[in-house]
């Protein structure tokens, strides 16, 4: 074992001390906060590993616009760039760019995300997301056997970006006969208030998904409902 390796499973070790508490929070408010979860190093990896990502692509071989406002339904339902996503790595721009082919197009400054295949294909992506601690972690939570369907890099743009409302994960990774879809999200930089943080409801995860994400527009289904107040959630980089 090298050292590096050895630091970190001595500090996730460390957590597992902890990790009454983490699963606790979990079953109890359907999130849980793991400080130090990754290393300064790590994070400094993926983050230079996606501009690079990104300084090779070139936007006029496929480009798409996520959106997370009234018009998502039939713009992710009947775009192949991104259906197609799901086994590759495909760039998505914020709604509020124009694209333009050529030099003109700020790429680190226009992205909404990356995904959705970035833990098969790059090999950065997908050594911290099949590491022994990530998976550590889920079975934890109570996963035995978890798959990874996804996974994306989120942007959050200074001065841009659609707002993100209220929604569940399960409404676009449906599962059956129940719902099995866990988050892991990772802050690589200092999440706050100012800059755009996670949000999270507490006891949501005992609620029913209200809304199913599906090709078929004659199925997809919303029931009304009032979501409690929703509440920030701060964390550094490293946390999970």
């Amino acid at each position: 074992i090298s050292w590096e390796c050895l630091v970190l499973n001595l500090v996730f070790s460390a957590q597992l001390v902890a990790g009454v508490d983490i699963k606790d929070d979990f079953d109890r408010h359907g999130f849980a906060v793991v400080p130090n979860f990754a290393s300064a190093t790590e994070c400094q990896t993926m983050m230079d590993r996606m501009a690079n990502l990104v300084d090779q692509w070139d936007p006029d071989e496929g480009v798409s616009v996520f959106r997370t406002d009234e018009a998502q339904t039939s713009a992710q339902g009947s775009d192949a760039y991104f259906l197609d996503s799901a086994s590759r790595i495909h760039f998505f721009l914020e709604p509020q760019v124009e694209y333009s082919s050529g030099p003109d197009l700020d790429k680190q400054r226009s992205l909404n995300k990356v995904g959705h295949a970035l833990h098969v294909l790059d090999p950065i992506f997908r050594g911290y997301t099949q590491s022994p601690k990530v998976a550590n972690l889920a079975h934890l939570l109570g996963w035995v056997a978890p798959e990874v369907p996804q996974s994306m890099y989120i942007f959050k743009q200074p001065e841009i970006g659609g707002v993100v409302t209220s929604h569940q994960d399960s409404t676009f990774l449906y599962t059956e006969p129940k719902q099995t879809c866990l988050g892991l999200w990772l802050a690589l930089e200092d999440a706050t208030l100012e800059n755009g943080c996670l949000w999270a409801r507490r006891g949501s995860h005992r609620e029913p998904v209200y809304q199913r994400f599906s090709r078929n527009p004659e199925y997809f289904e919303s029931k009304n409902h009032t979501a409690s107040m929703m509440e920030f959630v701060d964390e550094v980089a490293g946390d999970e």
